[in-house]
């Protein structure tokens, strides 16, 4: 045969030849759902990722190819209570649940995505009127283990809910800077651990304690301050969505 197609473009560095044959190999490896996105898929959806940069780690995650462009990997989504978010510290460190409905990424995965990477979060809270109100940080990364999975977040922050990570109003309900809290691993700033009160029971970046907590147990249990004031207890709560994407 004189001519082939390829289903991508290749490098002539990346073919070699034997024997009157060129060879080519195809070396895609998605880091995450932007990487997706840039090769061709558009719909949203469940796929597979390689955070860790080699085939040997593969991860399922719902990527978001709509919101503000696409290419945002989920890292947290819920839609009801099927899924217990009341986890210990290595429940929250490898991750939870099911990328198709209700998940938690997992920490690990959550630094691997924003490490050495300039990314942005983005977070949705739908209610049950068919209201979605977000907020969008224009800097989002946390730590490895080794230091707590701390939190950095830095704007400008732009949306319907309202900042309320960075700056809060309170010096105790500020959330950047501070350290992952779960049942079993107390790293807040509070007397109490405040992954273990009855309307904040679930891992989450604990001040002492917050404005803001997506992980608490799901309608109709108590659900205190999802993100204060614009969702109070008094809304019913059908999803939510915390997304990130380097930039």
């Amino acid at each position: 045969m004189k001519k082939c197609r390829t289903h991508k473009r290749k490098l002539t560095s990346e073919m070699s030849d034997e024997a009157g044959w060129r060879y080519y190999s195809d070396n895609f490896i998605p880091v995450d759902c932007k990487d997706l996105q840039s090769d061709g898929y558009i719909n949203s959806g469940v796929y597979e990722i390689y955070p860790y940069g080699t085939m040997t780690s593969p991860v399922r995650v719902y990527c978001d190819m709509t919101t503000m462009e696409g290419g945002w990997t989920a890292i947290q989504k819920r839609v009801d209570g099927s899924v217990r978010f009341n986890r210990t510290w290595t429940e929250y460190k490898n991750g939870f649940g099911y990328p198709e409905q209700n998940v938690w990424g997992g920490n690990d995965i959550i630094h691997q995505l924003t490490k050495e990477r300039n990314s942005s979060l983005y977070v949705s809270i739908t209610l049950h009127n068919g209201t979605t109100l977000y907020e969008m940080y224009d800097t989002f990364s946390i730590s490895d283990e080794r230091a707590k999975y701390k939190l950095f977040l830095a704007g400008p922050a732009t949306g319907t809910l309202g900042e309320r990570m960075i700056n809060p109003g309170s010096s105790k309900r500020k959330l950047s800077g501070m350290y992952f809290t779960t049942r079993d691993r107390d790293n807040d700033k509070y007397d109490i651990n405040c992954a273990t009160l009855s309307e904040t029971r679930g891992g989450w970046w604990f001040n002492a304690c917050t404005y803001t907590f997506l992980n608490a147990p799901w309608y109709p249990a108590k659900w205190k301050r999802p993100w204060y004031p614009a969702v109070t207890i008094d809304s019913r709560i059908v999803r939510t969505m915390m997304l990130v994407k380097r930039q």
